[in-house]
């Protein structure tokens, strides 16, 4: 499952930034229940970032950043870049986000992402104010987009007996990995990383010079009921109890039909 917090301060002008990201990508992605995705407003609560962030595999956090660059500059960055150790004297108030992910990756362990990343929009004006600057409301509809194009990345597509991977899936769930096993699970399948070849497995041939892959599973698709009429995309999601992928095949006879 994936996170989406945003942060922030709508009462203070562009430090609402975050806050207004996640209310964007609401109204974008629909359903906030869905079970793999979870976009959630922290506002100014660091402690919520810990505890929303808990059981999910990863984790995006969006925030306004006061750094004397050029407003509106986005900065792109890993959790653990950020993530500080919070005082003992701190109170809850100035328990942050960047706290929450220490905090919460000593805490929850194995349970806490490992994968975050960190969206930073520059502010102009943080003085008391609802509205944020033309500058910061262009950049945080960048990093909105940003975000729907990471969310689109994330799918696998089957045509003609083949699986096809891109090179940004196989790169990020599957770096170094030459073959790979597939197995049943309704509704759909996982594909798991075979760190040997000599243990068998399906291999991840290449199928272009970007490093996009191929699988051939022409009996195994077959059995699952996949058309061979039309290419189909499916969406997947890392499971990291099964260190698998999963590929979601719910929209299989939809898209067939």
């Amino acid at each position: 499952m994936l996170s989406i917090i945003g942060c922030g301060n709508s009462n203070r002008s562009d430090d609402g930034a975050g806050v207004y990201v996640v209310a964007q990508l609401k109204s974008l992605l629909g359903d906030t229940r869905n079970e793999d995705i979870r976009i959630f407003d922290a506002g100014t609560a660091g402690m919520e970032v810990m505890f929303q962030a808990k059981g999910s595999d990863a984790l995006i956090i969006i925030d306004a950043n006061s750094s004397n660059s050029e407003p509106g500059a986005i900065f792109e960055v890993p959790g653990e870049v950020l993530e500080t150790c919070p005082e003992p004297q701190y109170n809850l108030h100035d328990f942050r986000w960047n706290h929450a992910i220490y905090a919460g990756r000593k805490i929850f362990r194995e349970d806490f992402p490992k994968e975050i990343t960190v969206y930073l929009i520059e502010a102009e004006n943080l003085s008391f104010g609802l509205d944020m600057s033309d500058k910061i409301k262009d950049a945080a509809d960048k990093v909105v987009e940003k975000i729907i194009a990471k969310l689109k990345k994330q799918t696998v597509s089957v045509r003609n007996g083949n699986l096809y991977i891109d090179y940004e899936v196989c790169q990020k769930f599957f770096p170094g990995i030459e073959t790979i096993a597939l197995l049943k699970r309704a509704p759909g399948f996982l594909v798991m990383p075979v760190f040997s070849q000599s243990s068998g497995g399906r291999l991840l041939k290449l199928r272009n010079s970007k490093g996009d892959r191929v699988v051939t599973a022409t009996d195994f698709l077959h059995d699952l009921g996949i058309s061979y009429q039309q290419e189909q995309s499916f969406k997947v999601t890392w499971e990291s109890e099964s260190a698998a992928l999963v590929v979601d095949l719910t929209n299989a006879k939809e898209n067939a039909d």
